[in-house]
């Protein structure tokens, strides 16, 4: 007799995403100077060295390819989405697409990157991709993704 059971993904995208900024701007209270204090950013937050390489190369590399982040892996992506899947429920493009994501709209809305450099680091390779991934995903160009989520107070507000 064959047991299943349904796995609940183990971790979520908010646990495994790591923020690409090592600094927030604060407010001296006494002076009013700017400060940057330092963010501390858990770069192992799944325990799992492959899996934590993967996520490092995704979130903190200023460029990359998927060659590379195969290199970086050191494991066919192929295989590696075994793991991926039993790990989060999704298939390693889907985490892909949905980091990608979440880090374009990280850097749109808190620097002043030019849209091709923000596009690089993100993984699509060139600007034109970043706006087709946009438009199939969210229906709007990077620039107008950037109008929407961007906030008075926002740039600047984190560093790279």
């Amino acid at each position: 007799m064959l047991i299943t059971m349904d796995l609940k993904p183990q971790f979520s995208v908010d646990d495994l995403y790591i923020s690409p900024f090592t600094a927030e701007r604060r407010f001296d209270p006494m002076t009013g100077a700017v400060l940057y204090v330092p963010i501390e950013r858990n770069l192992h937050p799944t325990g799992i060295h492959l899996m934590d390489r993967y996520l490092q190369c995704l979130c903190t590399s200023k460029c990359y390819t998927l060659r590379s982040l195969q290199d970086f892996v050191g494991v066919r992506l192929a295989d590696f989405s075994v793991m991926c899947r039993l790990l989060t429920g999704m298939h390693h493009e889907a985490l892909h697409e949905v980091i990608r994501q979440r880090l374009a709209d990280d850097l749109l809305r808190y620097t002043s990157l030019p849209l091709m450099d923000i596009a690089k680091r993100c993984g699509f390779g060139n600007y034109p991709a970043m706006c087709k991934f946009f438009q199939r995903r969210l229906k709007c160009t990077p620039g107008e993704r950037q109008r929407q989520i961007r906030r008075k107070g926002d740039l600047g507000r984190l560093r790279l």
